[in-house]
């Protein structure tokens, strides 16, 4: 089998120092660097809303029949800007990789964009100047100016994906340095070419320690093509079991004044993306995250309360249809009551619109399938629209539950799932939700088999390791569209 190394490379020295093969590539390389894409889409983005603004609002007023003032347009513009501008550029998405990504790219617009004209209105509102702006302009400009910036980064993947592909963006000059030996370690180095490529840096050489060559003749081999090239930065790809090694190669190396970073493999990686902390001359790595912070509770907690209680008054009068329509349609309760497990394993009693003819509750539970002949005529209805959870806003206003959480299981599912996967209770240190990330990503009814309750349990403890309060309305505003597009719900 042909490896990574002689498919692109050929040795040039004991050291296995390799140079490009020759090609075609630095013929495509773009006059622009990698490292200006994310300034080039920022500006682009100024220009497209302030544009949009003054056109939108120039039409409106034209349409009205009215003198239009740029000038209040323009400024609308420049609020937006520095409201929706910089949270993009906080958040990674003017990142090259992350501009290529269509699918992130739009959520996370859309939810930004709403937000931003959420708080532009509260401002207006503060300040009390509502009454300058008109709302037909305002409405126009934020639609048009919504489908303006998603068609920008419909033309940025369009065009920036390809170039990464083929590393045609001028990045970071770059050696990588690595110590695996064996076929899987030629896939690694090969991983880690790619990825270094499509994030701006440009591999130019490959330096192969081999457990057969003396580190001293490898070092000096490396100082020596450094100090002849204008390189700008070295990777290290190390074996965890040769990182002995790596800490003396990395000290004989600090001679060389440019950045030397380390590269573990995909399973020790994941150690290295936890917090960390000091104790004394130790080091901690965080491996499961702690309980949200009284401030972080407290926050959740007045989202919580503002949630349910406007749901609770909005939805008054489905509440009561739903009520009689359920008396009506079958005999039993209106209000079906399960026991789940809560925060730290706590169990509590969840409502909900009683959906079905039975009323399980015990040490066996059989989940909804589709076309489940236990559920009665108005409650498939009730949860193809998850009217049925609604119940649920009281459990959230008791403190039981969170309006933005993992989903609560009934405990049978608990105690089978428990032992089949591994951190299964991890999603307990948060409060159960009456949606979450799992479900915004269409994990919702059935699980039959481990490996889709495994997926979804890899979405809630996602959802716990990164809550935000943003992550909560982000969330809250994607169940909207699920609730419209009724995705696994029977």
């Amino acid at each position: 089998m042909t490896s990574f190394s002689d498919t692109l490379y050929a040795e040039t020295t004991a050291v296995a120092r390799q140079r490009p093969a020759p090609s075609s590539r630095t013929e495509r390389l773009w006059p622009i660097r990698h490292s200006w894409i994310p300034a080039i889409v920022g500006v682009c983005d100024v220009f497209l809303i302030i544009t949009t603004a003054v056109l939108t609002g120039t039409l409106y007023s034209y349409i009205q029949g009215t003198d239009g003032d740029l000038a209040r347009h323009a400024m609308t513009a420049i609020v937006i800007v520095a409201i929706f501008v910089p949270t993009l550029h906080n958040r990674g998405l003017y990142n090259p990789a992350a501009l290529v990504n269509w699918r992130s790219q739009a959520r996370n617009i859309l939810v930004l964009w709403m937000i931003t004209f959420f708080i532009f209105a509260g401002l207006a509102f503060a300040l009390r100047v509502g009454r300058d702006f008109s709302q037909g302009s305002v409405l126009l400009f934020g639609v048009a100016g919504l489908m303006a910036i998603l068609l920008h980064r419909a033309l940025c993947r369009i065009i920036i994906e390809p170039a990464l592909e083929v590393g045609a963006l001028r990045g970071r000059r770059s050696i990588l340095l690595y110590m695996h030996e064996s076929l899987s370690g030629d896939d690694i180095i090969h991983n880690f070419t790619r990825d270094l490529v499509r994030s701006g840096h440009e591999i130019v050489h490959f330096f192969h320690l081999r457990t057969d060559i003396p580190k001293k003749q490898f070092i000096d081999e490396v100082i020596k093509f450094v100090r002849d090239s204008d390189i700008e930065e070295i990777f290290f790809a190390a074996d965890v079991l040769r990182w002995s090694e790596f800490s003396h190669i990395a000290q004989d190396l600090s001679v060389i004044p440019l950045p030397l970073t380390l590269l573990p493999d995909e399973c020790t990686a994941t150690l290295f993306q936890r917090p960390a902390q000091q104790f004394g001359r130790t080091v901690g790595v965080e491996y499961n995250r702690a309980p949200l912070s009284l401030g972080e509770r407290f926050i959740k907690r007045l989202l919580d309360i503002v949630c349910s209680v406007g749901a609770i008054v909005a939805l008054l009068p489905i509440f009561i249809i739903a009520a009689l329509a359920i008396k009506l349609d079958s005999p039993g309760p209106v209000l079906f009551m399960q026991t789940r497990h809560g925060f730290n394993g706590n169990r509590f009693k969840i409502l909900k619109f009683r959906s079905m003819t039975v009323l399980e509750d015990g040490a066996t539970i059989q989940q909804a399938v589709r076309g489940d002949n236990r559920v009665t005529r108005i409650g498939a209805w009730l949860r193809k629209t998850s009217i049925d959870e609604i119940p649920q806003f009281f459990n959230v206003l008791k403190g039981d539950m969170s309006v933005v959480g993992p989903r609560p299981h009934p405990l049978a599912l608990d105690n089978y799932y428990v032992d089949l996967i591994s951190k299964y209770a991890f999603r307990h240190h948060v409060k159960p939700g009456i949606t979450g990330w799992a479900q915004v990503h269409g994990y919702r009814g059935e699980t039959r088999t481990v490996r889709s309750m495994k997926e979804r349990l890899d979405h809630d403890i996602w959802y716990v390791d990164n809550w935000s309060l943003l992550l909560d309305v982000q969330i809250i505003l994607r169940t909207a569209v699920e609730v419209v597009r009724g995705r696994n719900a029977y």
